[in-house]
Parts: structure tokens; C-alpha cells; sequence
């Protein structure tokens, strides 16, 4: 049973990837006939009436042009590939112009055997004059210069489309980069103030009257934080959603209250939560507005009013200059 399956999904994967490359293929070809017609079109209304100029504009442009057309396709998609994304730019010369001579033979044998008036003939001959054909040493000079210029479309394509499949990755990579860089910073200043609040639990749990309450709760609060800025999966992502940050918020603002008795907060929240928020942005943006409070004894204000595209951090002591901040959320699906 497992090797049937197997043996139809081995056949599935390559009818899909023949299917990409034939589509790949023949959307190309389609372009390059549509341009050399364009091209050969003045020729061929020219030499219509002529059936001599006639066919040497079919064979020398448009047959011709075709064969050209897969030495440019080799050339993008199976040879140039790999020493350009590797950067092996004299291999990927040296590969080039071995296709070029292969195509040179391949140009003269059809001349030679199919269309020899129309591709070897040197000049045409007079009436009752002998034919004078060119010997593969006198073609090939004339198909290497072709030959070098479709290698450079060639070339010039494959490090398009070689620029234009790396830019995505490259930012992709930066954004993860960026990502992982401010998960660490997170995680480090959530580190630290986790450090800092440990510190002053130890004066609450070797005080004999604070510690069954007051340290108890206090270590509670403490290892729901930890658990949640070292270990929830949420914070792995740059977003978490608005109501869980601000139940974690309120266990900060709790936890703070009994370590720091002489500086209280109080927190109001209007408006409805909703959305997502950067992980431990509250937290964060609290910390550094306290910073300046630091001497400040009493009551400090906090006001959290939500709206659907931000959230406004205000922090308020009497007396003193209010401090705002505005933060912003983002739709719970981005």
C-alpha cells in the first residue's frame, strides 16, 4: 500500500514540475516569435511577392530565430543558473561559450542538410555559374558573433530574474533578522526587570509580617510574569493581542505596587481592548516614564484609553508634568 501512494505522489510532483517548465517554456517562446516577427515584419511584406526572398527571410530570421531562441533558453534556465547565483563568473563563461560552439554546429549541420541556398551560400550566383558554398570555418565566425550576442541578452536576463528571486529572500531575511533582534532586546529587558523585581522581593520575604501575604502574592505575580515573558509562545511573535498584554499589565502594575509601598499606581482603562499590540510595550514604555519619577513618593496615575488603531499611555503625579504616549495596535489577523 505505502509504495503505490509513494510511486503516485513521485508521479504527481513530476507532472508538476514538467508542467511548470513546459508553461515556463512556451510563455517564452511565445514572447521571443512575437518580437522576432516584429521584427522580420517589414522583410517579409517586402519579399512577399518574391518566393526566393521570401524563404530566405523565413529560414535566415524566423527558423533560425528559433534556434537562437533555445540557445537563450539553455542558456537562463539550465547552464547560467548556478555559476551566477555562485558568483563563478569565468565558469559561467567558460560554459557559455562551449553552448555557443554546440549551437554553431547544430546552425550548420541544419544549413548544410535542410537550407544550404539560403545559409552557406556565399554569394548568389549568376545564371549557369556553380553555386559557392561556405565551408564550417567561414561559417563560424559568422554564427559566434550571433551567438555572443544572445549570450548577452542571455546573461543580462538571467541576472534579472536572478535579482528579481533574491529580493524577496533578502527581505524576508532582514525582517527576520529585525524580528529576532528585537524578541532579544525584549527578552533582555524583560530579563532585567524580572532581576531587578527579585531584589526587592528579598526585603519583603525576610520580613516576618509581609511574607505569608505580601510575599506570597508577590511571588505568585512575579512567576505568572516570568512564566509569560520567558516562556509564552505568543511574545515569539512581534504581535500579541491587546487583552492578553493588558492582564499581564495589570499583574505588572500589581507586583510593582508591593515592591514599591511608598510609590502606588493606579490604573484606569477607557475604551474597549481590542487588536494587537507589541509584546511588553506597556510595560516598557511605564518603566521608562518611572524613570524620571524615581524619587517621587505617592500616588502616580496611569490612564490607559483605547481606540481601534491605538492605544494612549498617560502617566500623571500631582504637581507634575503629564506624560503621554501613543501606541499603536494592529487588526488581530496582521
Amino acid at each position: 500500500m505505502v509504495k503505490p501512494m509513494r510511486h503516485i505522489v513521485s508521479s504527481a510532483l513530476l507532472a508538476m514540475i514538467l508542467l511548470k517548465s513546459s508553461y515556463r517554456y512556451f510563455i517564452h517562446l511565445a514572447i521571443w516569435m512575437a518580437l522576432l516577427g516584429l521584427y522580420t515584419f517589414p522583410q517579409l511584406r517586402v519579399n512577399w511577392p518574391s518566393a526566393v526572398g521570401l524563404k530566405w527571410v523565413l529560414v535566415h530570421d524566423i527558423a533560425y530565430g528559433f534556434i537562437n531562441f533555445h540557445l537563450f533558453y539553455v542558456l537562463v534556465f539550465a547552464w547560467l543558473p548556478s555559476p551566477v547565483k555562485q558568483r563563478q563568473y569565468a565558469k559561467a563563461v567558460a560554459g557559455t561559450l562551449v553552448v555557443i560552439l554546440l549551437f554553431a554546429v547544430i546552425k550548420f549541420l541544419v544549413g548544410y542538410y535542410l537550407f544550404p541556398d539560403e545559409v552557406l551560400q556565399g554569394m548568389f550566383a549568376l545564371t549557369g555559374m556553380p553555386k559557392t558554398y561556405m565551408s564550417f570555418r567561414e561559417y563560424l565566425p559568422l554564427t559566434i558573433r550571433t551567438g555572443l550576442g544572445v549570450a548577452l541578452l542571455a546573461y543580462g536576463y538571467r541576472l534579472f530574474l536572478q535579482w528579481r528571486n533574491t529580493e524577496p529572500e533578502d527581505r524576508i531575511l532582514a525582517t527576520a533578522a529585525a524580528q529576532a533582534r528585537s524578541r532579544y532586546d525584549r527578552m533582555q529587558e524583560g530579563s532585567r526587570q524580572l532581576l531587578h523585581n527579585l531584589q526587592l522581593l528579598t526585603p519583603v520575604l525576610e520580613d516576618g509580617q509581609k511574607r505569608e501575604q505580601e510575599g506570597t502574592q508577590a511571588i505568585l505575580l512575579l512567576s505568572d510574569l516570568l512564566r509569560y515573558m520567558l516562556y509564552d509562545k505568543a511574545l515569539e511573535k512581534e504581535r500579541v493581542p491587546f487583552r492578553k498584554e493588558l492582564a499581564h499589565f495589570e499583574r505588572y502594575i500589581a507586583l510593582r505596587n508591593l515592591l514599591h509601598p511608598q510609590q502606588r499606581i493606579q490604573l484606569h482603562t477607557a475604551g474597549t481592548p481590542q487588536g494587537a499590540i507589541e509584546g511588553l510595550r506597556l510595560q516598557q514604555c511605564v518603566e521608562a516614564g518611572l524613570q524620571q519619577w524615581q524619587q517621587v513618593a505617592g500616588t502616580i496615575t496611569i490612564e490607559l484609553t483605547c481606540s481601534e488603531e491605538e492605544v494612549t499611555l498617560s502617566l500623571e503625579i500631582p504637581h507634575q508634568k503629564k506624560i503621554h504616549q501613543h501606541i499603536p495596535l494592529f487588526p488581530d489577523h496582521a
